[in-house]
């Protein structure tokens, strides 16, 4: 690992805390570790690792696994009902969002999630679905009108 230092480094500036920037920087080697059949020598270059490592960042950041606004001083009392309230609804919203998401048809999923949850560029999502760049904008610009307007719907029926 003759980057690990830099790479723990630059977790511990995304992170904010070095507990999280281990915990992102073992993410970070596991997901090179699975990745490792199909990585090319350029793969192993410092630029590759610290975009691997803050796209990586930005996807737990996304998904809500590392949180670096919170301090351990914030838990030291228990949540008042508000903010269990509002967990609550964030919780279900994500949940009603992710129920959506799986009744897309197949491609246009496929192609939301490469671009919101992994992260990938154009570039990479041109090369892993054989369709142009201009035409995945077009798939993922309707694809979230079509999910904005579903959800839109979806939380006007939970109100009335």
């Amino acid at each position: 690992m003759p980057f690990h230092r830099r790479l723990y480094q630059l977790g511990y500036h995304l992170t904010g805390n070095a507990q999280d920037a281990e915990d992102l920087l073992q993410d970070t080697y596991l997901k090179l570790w699975q990745k490792r059949d199909d990585l090319r020598e350029e793969a192993m270059t410092e630029a590759y690792l610290v975009t691997m490592m803050q796209n990586l960042y930005r996807d737990q950041r996304r998904l809500k696994r590392i949180n670096t606004s919170e301090n351990l001083d914030d838990h030291a009392e228990p949540p008042d009902e508000q903010s269990l309230s509002r967990t609550i609804e964030t919780t279900d919203e994500i949940q009603q969002m992710e129920a959506l998401m799986n009744r897309l048809p197949e491609r246009d999923g496929h192609i939301l999630r490469m671009h919101l949850v992994e992260d990938k560029s154009y570039e990479e999502m041109e090369r892993d679905t054989g369709l142009s760049q201009g035409n995945l904008r077009i798939i993922i610009m309707r694809t979230k009108q079509k999910l904005k307007q579903q959800y839109i719907k979806l939380t006007q029926t939970w109100t009335h």
